[in-house]
């Protein structure tokens, strides 16, 4: 082979593998379950916790770097952030969610006063 045909080789080559590379990657699987922890909570009005979503795919594997929204049912009672920090503003019981892909899980946080208000 001539140094000029290698050359002309040489990129349609490269193309093929990057095209065989990119046709053989398989879709990420989709999220199959949503769970929360904790399930359920107990705070004062004006504390705060973390509530932490973690993503599952149909064989109960951990599937890292999913979006999550977070909504919650009452914000008189608490508020969500769009990372799952609930922060209690009144007395009462909030229901926060988790969604992701469709798939969802709920966690309950109840609000108190605090101890001798």
């Amino acid at each position: 082979m001539t140094a000029p045909t290698a050359r002309r080789l040489i990129p349609l080559l490269i193309s093929a593998l990057l095209l065989l590379a990119c046709a053989s990657t398989a879709p990420p699987p989709p999220v199959a379950a949503v769970t929360i922890a904790p399930v359920t909570t107990e705070i004062v009005i004006g504390a705060s916790v973390q509530l932490t979503a973690t993503t599952w795919d149909a064989s109960g594997r951990v599937l890292q770097g999913r979006d999550v929204t977070w909504t919650h049912s009452d914000p008189t009672v608490g508020t969500v952030s769009v990372t799952g920090l609930v922060t209690a503003r009144s007395r009462g019981t909030t229901t926060i969610t988790a969604t992701s892909e469709g798939q969802h899980c709920t966690s309950v946080v109840i609000v108190h006063l605090a101890m001798g208000v």
